[in-house]
Protein backbone atom coordinates (compact mmCIF):
# COMPACT_ATOMS: atom_id res chain seq x y z
CA UNK A 1 0.00 0.00 0.00
CA UNK A 2 1.28 3.46 -0.94
CA UNK A 3 1.06 5.95 1.95
CA UNK A 4 1.10 9.65 1.05
CA UNK A 5 0.98 12.44 3.63
CA UNK A 6 -0.79 15.72 2.86
CA UNK A 7 0.22 18.60 5.10
CA UNK A 8 0.39 22.38 5.24
CA UNK A 9 -0.01 25.33 7.57
CA UNK A 10 -3.28 26.97 8.54
CA UNK A 11 -5.10 28.46 5.54
CA UNK A 12 -2.92 26.70 2.96
CA UNK A 13 -5.82 24.77 1.44
CA UNK A 14 -5.21 21.19 2.57
CA UNK A 15 -8.93 20.49 2.74
CA UNK A 16 -9.42 21.53 -0.89
CA UNK A 17 -6.76 19.00 -1.86
CA UNK A 18 -8.15 16.12 0.18
CA UNK A 19 -11.75 16.90 -0.83
CA UNK A 20 -10.70 16.51 -4.47
CA UNK A 21 -8.82 13.29 -3.79
CA UNK A 22 -11.90 11.85 -2.08
CA UNK A 23 -14.02 13.04 -4.99
CA UNK A 24 -11.78 11.00 -7.27
CA UNK A 25 -12.34 7.95 -5.11
CA UNK A 26 -9.18 7.84 -3.00
CA UNK A 27 -9.25 7.06 0.72
CA UNK A 28 -8.14 9.87 3.04
CA UNK A 29 -7.50 9.57 6.78
CA UNK A 30 -8.11 13.00 8.32
CA UNK A 31 -6.08 13.68 11.47
CA UNK A 32 -8.26 16.70 12.33
CA UNK A 33 -11.38 14.54 12.43
CA UNK A 34 -9.56 11.95 14.52
CA UNK A 35 -8.32 14.67 16.85
CA UNK A 36 -11.86 15.95 17.35
CA UNK A 37 -12.98 12.44 18.22
CA UNK A 38 -10.18 12.21 20.80
CA UNK A 39 -11.47 15.30 22.59
CA UNK A 40 -15.20 14.62 22.17
CA UNK A 41 -17.23 13.17 25.07
CA UNK A 42 -15.80 9.74 25.82
CA UNK A 43 -12.73 10.37 23.65
CA UNK A 44 -9.38 8.77 24.45
CA UNK A 45 -7.77 12.15 25.07
CA UNK A 46 -10.23 13.34 27.76
CA UNK A 47 -8.44 11.67 30.74
CA UNK A 48 -5.18 13.38 29.72
CA UNK A 49 -6.86 16.78 29.39
CA UNK A 50 -8.62 16.41 32.73
CA UNK A 51 -5.39 15.41 34.47
CA UNK A 52 -3.19 18.14 32.95
CA UNK A 53 -5.64 21.04 32.58
CA UNK A 54 -8.36 20.43 35.14
CA UNK A 55 -12.10 19.89 35.15
CA UNK A 56 -12.71 23.48 34.06
CA UNK A 57 -11.59 22.47 30.55
CA UNK A 58 -14.18 19.69 30.35
CA UNK A 59 -17.75 20.48 29.33
CA UNK A 60 -20.83 19.22 31.14
CA UNK A 61 -21.23 16.67 28.34
CA UNK A 62 -17.73 15.31 29.00
CA UNK A 63 -15.84 16.71 26.01
CA UNK A 64 -13.04 19.26 25.83
CA UNK A 65 -14.15 22.87 26.17
CA UNK A 66 -12.77 23.99 22.80
CA UNK A 67 -13.28 27.73 23.17
CA UNK A 68 -11.69 27.80 26.61
CA UNK A 69 -8.76 25.64 25.48
CA UNK A 70 -8.29 27.74 22.34
CA UNK A 71 -8.06 30.92 24.42
CA UNK A 72 -5.48 29.30 26.69
CA UNK A 73 -3.17 27.92 24.00
CA UNK A 74 -3.33 31.17 22.02
CA UNK A 75 -1.89 32.98 25.04
CA UNK A 76 0.54 30.34 26.32
CA UNK A 77 2.77 28.35 23.97
CA UNK A 78 3.78 25.96 26.76
CA UNK A 79 0.12 24.96 27.22
CA UNK A 80 -0.19 24.31 23.50
CA UNK A 81 2.85 22.04 23.67
CA UNK A 82 1.38 20.24 26.69
CA UNK A 83 -1.91 19.66 24.86
CA UNK A 84 -0.17 18.40 21.73
CA UNK A 85 2.15 16.13 23.72
CA UNK A 86 -0.73 14.06 25.04
CA UNK A 87 -3.07 14.08 22.08
CA UNK A 88 -0.42 13.58 19.38
CA UNK A 89 0.75 10.26 20.81
CA UNK A 90 -2.79 8.86 20.71
CA UNK A 91 -3.35 10.33 17.25
CA UNK A 92 -0.24 8.65 15.82
CA UNK A 93 -1.35 5.31 17.27
CA UNK A 94 -4.83 5.71 15.79
CA UNK A 95 -3.52 6.65 12.34
CA UNK A 96 -1.22 3.62 12.26
CA UNK A 97 -3.95 1.28 13.47
CA UNK A 98 -6.47 2.52 10.90
CA UNK A 99 -3.88 2.31 8.11
CA UNK A 100 -3.12 -1.31 8.97
CA UNK A 101 -6.84 -2.11 8.93
CA UNK A 102 -7.33 -0.51 5.51
CA UNK A 103 -4.30 -2.30 4.08
CA UNK A 104 -5.70 -5.64 5.23
CA UNK A 105 -8.95 -4.74 3.49
CA UNK A 106 -7.07 -4.23 0.21
CA UNK A 107 -6.54 -0.46 0.09
CA UNK A 108 -3.75 0.24 -2.43
CA UNK A 109 -3.31 4.01 -2.01
CA UNK A 110 -3.93 5.83 1.26
CA UNK A 111 -3.66 9.58 1.80
CA UNK A 112 -3.17 11.07 5.26
CA UNK A 113 -4.31 14.65 5.96
CA UNK A 114 -2.11 15.70 8.89
CA UNK A 115 -1.62 19.43 9.65
CA UNK A 116 1.33 18.81 12.01
CA UNK A 117 2.85 15.96 10.02
CA UNK A 118 6.34 17.50 9.97
CA UNK A 119 6.24 18.28 13.68
CA UNK A 120 5.04 14.78 14.58
CA UNK A 121 8.08 13.13 13.02
CA UNK A 122 7.97 9.58 11.60
CA UNK A 123 8.41 11.06 8.12
CA UNK A 124 10.01 7.86 6.83
CA UNK A 125 6.70 6.05 7.48
CA UNK A 126 5.26 7.77 4.38
CA UNK A 127 6.21 6.91 0.81
CA UNK A 128 5.81 10.57 -0.10
CA UNK A 129 4.86 13.86 1.60
CA UNK A 130 2.97 16.55 -0.31
CA UNK A 131 3.14 20.03 1.21
CA UNK A 132 0.32 22.46 0.41
CA UNK A 133 1.49 26.05 0.74
CA UNK A 134 0.43 29.60 -0.08
CA UNK A 135 1.62 33.12 0.59
CA UNK A 136 1.15 34.35 4.14
CA UNK A 137 -1.31 37.03 3.05
CA UNK A 138 -3.43 34.50 1.15
CA UNK A 139 -3.50 32.21 4.17
CA UNK A 140 -4.48 35.05 6.52
CA UNK A 141 -7.38 36.12 4.29
CA UNK A 142 -8.65 32.56 3.97
CA UNK A 143 -8.70 31.94 7.71
CA UNK A 144 -10.34 35.29 8.50
CA UNK A 145 -13.04 34.55 5.91
CA UNK A 146 -13.51 30.95 7.09
CA UNK A 147 -13.37 31.34 10.88
CA UNK A 148 -14.29 34.97 11.48
CA UNK A 149 -11.19 35.56 13.63
CA UNK A 150 -9.04 38.68 13.60
CA UNK A 151 -5.75 39.09 11.78
CA UNK A 152 -3.68 39.04 14.97
CA UNK A 153 -4.98 35.63 15.99
CA UNK A 154 -4.12 34.14 12.59
CA UNK A 155 -0.62 35.62 12.66
CA UNK A 156 0.01 34.18 16.12
CA UNK A 157 -0.93 30.71 14.90
CA UNK A 158 1.27 31.02 11.81
CA UNK A 159 4.27 32.17 13.83
CA UNK A 160 3.95 29.18 16.17
CA UNK A 161 3.96 26.68 13.33
CA UNK A 162 7.07 25.37 11.59
CA UNK A 163 8.17 27.80 8.88
CA UNK A 164 7.28 27.15 5.25
CA UNK A 165 10.98 27.07 4.33
CA UNK A 166 11.62 24.30 6.87
CA UNK A 167 8.65 22.31 5.64
CA UNK A 168 9.71 22.61 2.00
CA UNK A 169 13.05 21.03 2.85
CA UNK A 170 11.27 17.98 4.29
CA UNK A 171 8.57 17.63 1.63
CA UNK A 172 8.68 15.33 -1.38
CA UNK A 173 6.38 17.66 -3.35
CA UNK A 174 5.27 21.28 -2.89
CA UNK A 175 1.80 22.32 -4.08
CA UNK A 176 1.60 26.12 -4.28
CA UNK A 177 -2.03 27.10 -3.78
CA UNK A 178 -2.34 30.83 -4.43
CA UNK A 179 -4.63 30.43 -7.44
CA UNK A 180 -8.16 29.18 -7.97
CA UNK A 181 -9.61 25.70 -7.45
CA UNK A 182 -9.19 24.69 -11.10
CA UNK A 183 -5.49 25.48 -10.98
CA UNK A 184 -5.10 23.53 -7.73
CA UNK A 185 -6.86 20.49 -9.16
CA UNK A 186 -4.66 20.57 -12.26
CA UNK A 187 -1.60 20.41 -10.01
CA UNK A 188 -3.04 17.44 -8.13
CA UNK A 189 -3.78 15.65 -11.41
CA UNK A 190 -0.17 16.12 -12.48
CA UNK A 191 1.07 14.60 -9.23
CA UNK A 192 -1.28 11.66 -9.63
CA UNK A 193 0.26 11.10 -13.06
CA UNK A 194 3.80 11.48 -11.74
CA UNK A 195 3.22 8.88 -9.01
CA UNK A 196 1.31 6.55 -11.34
CA UNK A 197 -1.72 6.69 -9.09
CA UNK A 198 -4.33 7.22 -11.78
CA UNK A 199 -4.37 3.47 -12.45
CA UNK A 200 -6.41 2.94 -9.28
CA UNK A 201 -9.35 5.21 -10.13
CA UNK A 202 -11.02 6.87 -13.06
CA UNK A 203 -8.87 9.35 -14.96
CA UNK A 204 -9.34 12.85 -13.40
CA UNK A 205 -9.47 14.39 -16.91
CA UNK A 206 -12.41 12.14 -17.77
CA UNK A 207 -14.20 13.15 -14.55
CA UNK A 208 -13.64 16.86 -15.34
CA UNK A 209 -15.07 16.44 -18.86
CA UNK A 210 -18.11 14.60 -17.50
CA UNK A 211 -18.79 17.42 -15.03
CA UNK A 212 -18.45 20.11 -17.70
CA UNK A 213 -21.13 18.34 -19.75
CA UNK A 214 -23.66 18.16 -16.91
Amino acid sequence: MKKIGITGGIGSGKTAVTDYLEELGYTVLDADLMSRALTAPGGKGIPYIRKNFGDQFITAEGGMNRSKMRDLVFRDKSKLELLEKGTTRILVENLASEAEKLEREGCEVLFFAVPLLMEMGKLSWYDSIWLVTASEETRIKRVISRDGVDRGDVLRIIKRQMSEDEKKKLASEVITNDGDLTELRDKINELLKKYHLRDYHEDPDVISKKKSNL
